[in-house]
């Protein structure tokens, strides 16, 4: 016997089928979702990369090496130099804080064009060293200046009148030339300055060269003088540990941090 569908029954067979397509296309929206956020985010290990591509007079890489030191997700860091160095304080203060970080964390250096003074002093902190062939570097050393116009002021009539609560209050002043008493003190401390930035250079480097501290040491005493040398020079000095580029940085730094390639992301720390 044929028997008749009603239409309340057609009407429920078509709204079963409507929800059966829903949970289908549902489903199948949860899934590429799912494989979106396995295959196409980016992973969450990232090599940070802080550049220093300036005079370093202040401590704005302190704040960024400490950002890279706090970041958790931030396995591994480039030091990207293009730098001529910059005041002693804010030198030794970004030296010291990447020593710091090198102790928590991989540490590569780049040396792109120029890396001298102060600015090696810094990367001389880090575990690995990479320089071109052509990079400038060393030119090691401290240096004071104090521009004196006391004989222009006396030659125009210029006349001035300085209230002071210290003898030392106005060093460097431009109205007047230093006295006997002070160049000694300045070149005492430029002098004390000088020995603490290569200790500093040798104490980081030490373990890193072939040879043994001391012959370091006697090496490196070649530079005193404030001379620059190239950077295949450079690593036979054992300021540098290899011949390399910002790619091979990335690669070693990740390396050193047991990462694989697609298993970490490059970000930029110097915004």
């Amino acid at each position: 016997m044929r028997r008749f569908i009603s239409d309340e029954e057609g009407l429920s067979r078509e709204l079963t089928r409507l929800i059966i397509l829903i949970v289908i296309i549902g489903g199948l929206s949860t899934a590429g979702a799912f494989a979106y956020n396995i295959y196409l985010a980016p992973p969450s290990a990232k090599v940070g990369v802080v550049t220093i591509d300036d005079t370093v007079y202040n401590f704005e890489y302190v704040h960024q090496i400490e950002d890279a030191l706090d970041d958790d997700s931030i396995k591994a860091v480039v030091v990207k130099f293009r730098s001529p160095g910059g005041s002693a304080n804010a030198c030794f203060q970004t030296e010291e804080s990447l020593s710091t970080l090198v102790a928590e964390k991989p540490v590569v250096a780049d040396l792109e064009e120029y890396a001298a003074s102060g600015a090696y002093l810094i990367a001389s902190a880090s575990d690995y060293i990479y320089a071109h062939s052509q990079t400038v570097t060393a030119g090691l050393g401290v240096m004071a200046k104090w521009v004196s116009y006391e004989d222009y002021y006396e030659n125009k009539g210029i006349d001035y009148f300085i209230w002071k609560s210290g003898e030392q209050k106005d060093w460097f002043a431009p109205w007047r030339d230093p006295t006997e008493n002070e160049i000694a003190k300045i070149e005492n401390l430029v002098d004390d300055y000088a020995n603490e930035l290569f200790e500093r250079i040798i104490n980081n480097r030490a373990g890193k060269v072939p040879d043994n501290k001391e012959e370091f040491e006697n090496r490196i005493s070649d530079l005193k003088d404030g001379s620059i040398v190239y950077g295949s020079d450079a690593l036979t000095y054992g300021l540098v540990d290899n011949l390399g580029d910002y790619n091979n940085a990335v690669e070693k730094a990740a390396t050193m941090a047991g990462l694989e390639d697609g298993e970490y992301q490059v970000v930029n720390l110097s915004k």
